[in-house]
């Protein structure tokens, strides 16, 4: 019985945050969002520095899209779940590349408004802290190349100019 009472507290903790984030969230970010993913029901909003954050599912894939507070577009990170899932310069590119042996911790796709898409990389050496993102160019040549060791790795608009 506690279990089911801790779960019922949490999970109406979660909705209550959800609604206060949602609050939060200018009027017309809502509106511009709504306009780029009307099929979407599901939104639930964060708040980082200059930024509201919509996280949602869309064509079976996470996604967040991030707008400043003029309600403008700033970029969306799509999660996807394997290599089959890029465009195939970047993962024959990937593939290609001599490293030590590896996991892929995670793979996203950004996409801007005025800019190509960049596909991300997120690998960890086995048997190491290490940990790196590999920026792609949808033609498959690294951008950059970033060791986040030690940090949280987080994705953020300033990171692309």
């Amino acid at each position: 019985m506690k279990k089911f009472n801790f779960s019922l507290l949490a999970g109406l903790l979660l909705l209550i945050s959800a609604s206060v984030c949602a609050e939060n969230t200018p009027e017309k970010v809502q509106e511009t969002f709504k306009k780029m993913y009307p099929k979407v029901t599901t939104v639930e909003w964060m708040h980082k520095s200059d930024y509201h954050i919509a996280g949602f599912v869309s064509d079976s894939h996470e996604k967040n899209a991030w707008f400043g507070n003029n309600a403008q577009w700033i970029m969306t990170e799509t999660n996807v779940k394997s290599l089959e899932d890029v465009p195939a310069p970047v993962a024959k590119a990937f593939m290609q590349t001599e490293t030590p042996p590896i996991q892929i911790r995670y793979i996203k796709i950004i996409t801007f408004p005025k800019m190509p898409a960049v596909v991300i990389i997120d690998i960890e050496e086995y048997n190491s802290d290490r940990e790196i993102q590999l920026f792609y160019a949808p033609d498959g040549k690294l951008l950059q190349s970033l060791d986040v060791s030690g940090s949280d790795g987080e994705i953020y608009p300033e990171l692309f100019g």
